[in-house]
């Protein structure tokens, strides 16, 4: 099967759109997504309604979608991180709100996990290393893995002798899952954001992944990153959330 996997949307419709008019095109079968589908940007409301419309969905919840339900404490984020999160309380309807209360942070698949963060802290904890991975490793059911949370497309993998090697993964590079004896060596990846990139490209990030062939394939599309700027500005959401959508940031 083909699918289309992403994450931290992050109610940024015009990137969010983008992403879906590719996978639409690429004929996916199928969606993952590593959660945070709202925070931060103007347009929750419309992303959530998008996502609910995808079939054959396996999604997680993410520390921000967590924080607008009420479900995490709000200390430990920024001051824009919490002023994002209190305006898009308000802005959601029932329906989504119920959406979001309804996904797990953790989900295991037969053919796969998907998490936010990490197995051991699904929803906040980031996967930037190789230490972390290897201390992760045991708490994965289904390779691959799937995360996010860092928005930034990378990849952790295991070789068939058992070395791991962390890769940032650019545009249109495919990393190939490799095999063993025993089944599919471990191998963790991260599509990068939809919706706010932090790796200093600021195009919207995704993922193709085809389960038969083994092959996770990342893209990367520009959108109307002022048409987004405008709406988190009208929407009187804090400017340094505007500002840095320019930079990758």
């Amino acid at each position: 099967m083909r699918y289309g996997v992403f994450s931290d949307v992050h109610g940024n419709l015009e990137a969010f759109s983008m992403v879906l008019d590719f996978f639409r095109a690429s004929r996916v079968d199928g969606y993952i997504c590593c959660g945070d589908v709202v925070g931060y940007g103007p347009d929750p409301e419309e992303c959530l309604s998008l996502i609910r419309e995808l079939k054959n969905l396996h999604i997680v919840c993410g520390n921000h979608d967590l924080a607008v339900i009420g479900r995490i404490d709000m200390e430990w984020f920024n001051p824009y991180a919490r002023a994002a999160t209190l305006w898009t309380r308000a802005a959601l309807g029932e329906e989504s709100r119920r959406f979001l209360e309804s996904l797990t942070a953790r989900l295991d698949h037969k053919d796969f996990t998907i998490v936010h963060g990490s197995p051991q802290r699904p929803a906040d904890e980031y996967l930037l290393s190789v230490a972390q991975f290897k201390n992760n490793m045991s708490r994965v059911k289904a390779w691959p893995l799937f995360c996010g949370h860092s928005h930034m497309p990378v990849c952790f993998r295991c070789s068939a002798e058992g070395k791991v090697q962390a890769l940032f993964i650019e545009d249109h590079q495919a990393i190939i899952g490799e095999m063993a004896p025993y089944g599919i060596v471990p191998v963790a990846y991260n599509p990068g954001s939809v919706g706010q990139p932090r790796d200093h490209d600021n195009r919207a990030a995704c993922a193709l992944w085809d389960s038969e062939a083994r092959t996770f394939q990342v893209y990367r599309f520009a959108y109307e990153v002022a048409a987004t700027q405008a709406k988190i500005r009208a929407k009187g959401l804090p400017e340094y959330l505007a500002l840095r959508l320019a930079y990758g940031q």
